[in-house]
């Protein structure tokens, strides 16, 4: 009976997920990402520019160029772990820790009203990074800032895909460690949204890893049958 059970465990444990349940579910995932984050975004909430608002923030510099960074950092280490993942039972722990970490960004940015006072850039502009950056204030709503949802979401995901793809995961992370200082040179974010943005990371993180106590008693309690 004992060896049966755990032979059940190691079968879930290596269980593979194929790519067109990883894509169908990653990107139903995205976009309803998208649509909360977009609905809250254009909410008509009352919001301020000094909540959040410091002197480090103000004296960090505004560098346009690292907008390259900041939206396609995004997307690519979203794709790079729908693509990478390839056990089962870690993309599952992983789209419930997306989950947790949509609701919990959701609950921030409806009751902590804050928005970030924009260099908000207008054509002519002076390169393409400049009008990059103007492209993507245009799409992004000022008001979604903490957490920052950029850094919780791309960092979480670096880390689980670690334990799964150890060298694609540390590549993904430093994609979501350039994005982090992008938030802050592009004036998206304040420094509290991407500290609060780490801290939902590694909670995430433990969320997705964390043994029910249930399963690990299986795991440990010898049965009465066993020779």
């Amino acid at each position: 009976m004992m060896r049966r059970q755990m032979a059940a465990l190691s079968s879930s444990d290596t269980r593979l997920a194929m790519p067109a349940y990883r894509w169908t579910v990653g990107l139903s995932l995205a976009l309803l990402q998208s649509a909360v984050y977009f609905g809250i975004g254009h909410a008509n909430l009352q919001r301020s520019t000094e909540l959040l608002r410091t002197r480090l923030d103000d004296v960090l510099p505004f560098w346009p160029w690292t907008a390259w960074c900041y939206l396609p950092f995004y997307a690519g280490t979203f794709l790079i772990a729908i693509a990478g993942f390839r056990r089962r039972w870690l993309f599952d722990r992983t789209v419930k820790a997306v989950l947790m970490v949509m609701f919990v960004g959701a609950l921030g940015h409806l009751f902590v009203h804050a928005e970030y006072p924009r260099t908000v850039l207008h054509p002519p502009y002076a390169d393409l990074s400049s009008a990059f950056l103007a492209s993507v204030q245009h799409i992004d709503p000022p008001g979604n800032v903490f957490p920052s949802l950029h850094v919780a979401h791309t960092t979480m995901l670096s880390l689980l895909l670690i334990k799964d793809r150890p060298i694609l995961g540390r590549v993904a992370l430093v994609m979501a460690t350039m994005l982090a200082i992008s938030t802050l040179t592009t004036k998206q974010h304040f420094i509290a949204d991407v500290l609060s943005g780490y801290l939902l990371a590694f909670l995430g993180r433990w969320f997705a890893l964390r043994r029910p106590r249930a399963s690990v008693s299986r795991r440990v309690r010898p049965s009465r049958w066993a020779p």
